[in-house]
């Protein structure tokens, strides 16, 4: 099962949780375990890309325009 980054609205608390591929799609809302509300939104963290022999880190963030509430677009 694949790993999701959110962040609670709330309270702030980034976490993550591991959710089956049909329950994300379903939209499944977690709870922040910080402090229980269920406002939380997908984040995007850093990620490594091998490109030849040098490893490079992207970063991404789901406060970009290009990135719809599903994903990048």
């Amino acid at each position: 099962m694949p790993t999701y980054d959110y962040l609670c609205q709330d309270c702030g608390h980034p976490f993550e949780i591991r959710l089956s591929m049909s329950a994300y799609s379903e939209g499944v809302s977690p709870r922040c375990p910080a402090c229980g509300a269920e406002n939380a939104v997908r984040s995007f963290s850093a990620v490594n890309v091998l490109t030849g022999s040098r490893a490079t880190a992207v970063t991404t963030s789901s406060r970009s325009s290009s990135c719809g509430p599903g994903g990048f677009t």
